[in-house]
């Protein structure tokens, strides 16, 4: 998935796993700060700690 500040929360979620919109929200900010164009660029450990970091902002 093409990290942008236009993604869309609904994928996003789905891709994250969860049908919170506002952690969506929280990965796609810690996304845009990352130095990565696309989701798949993250190794397992990678994303798994940046789902914990969104899930908690909420």
């Amino acid at each position: 998935m093409k990290i942008d500040p236009l993604m869309n929360l609904e994928e996003l979620a789905e891709h994250m796993g969860t049908e919170s919109l506002e952690e969506a929200a929280h990965l796609r900010d810690l996304l845009l700060q990352q130095e990565r164009e696309r989701t798949e660029e993250f190794s397992g450990q990678e994303w798994a700690e940046l789902l914990i970091k969104a899930g908690e902002k909420v």
